[in-house]
């Protein structure tokens, strides 16, 4: 099992903004097959920190949800929404042990 965690960095003030239309990416995705995840905050550290986390049985199946989710129509129109949002981003993955 591993686990994706897409980690966001809002541009200032944006945070709440940015987490509304995650939330709505989410939901498309989930209808998709994607595994529905869930979305943390900043509670403290680097302000306006968004992590998106979602498991997977292997990389191979990230690989292949990642590469239908990519190619629904909606997917580009939705990540445009958020792009203006983000100051910068990073994608990890970890070994669920």
């Amino acid at each position: 099992m591993i686990v994706e965690r897409l980690v966001f960095q809002a541009k200032y003030g944006k945070a709440d903004k940015l987490v509304e239309i995650i939330k709505e990416g989410r939901k498309l995705m989930v209808r998709n097959g994607y595994p529905d995840g869930r979305i943390l905050t900043d509670l403290s550290g680097r302000m306006f920190t968004i992590i998106w986390e979602s498991e997977f049985p292997s990389m191979s199946a990230y690989e292949k949800m990642r590469n239908k989710v990519f190619k629904l129509p909606e997917f580009g129109p939705w990540f445009n929404k958020m792009q203006p949002l983000i100051e910068a981003g990073t994608t990890e993955f970890y070994n669920v042990e």
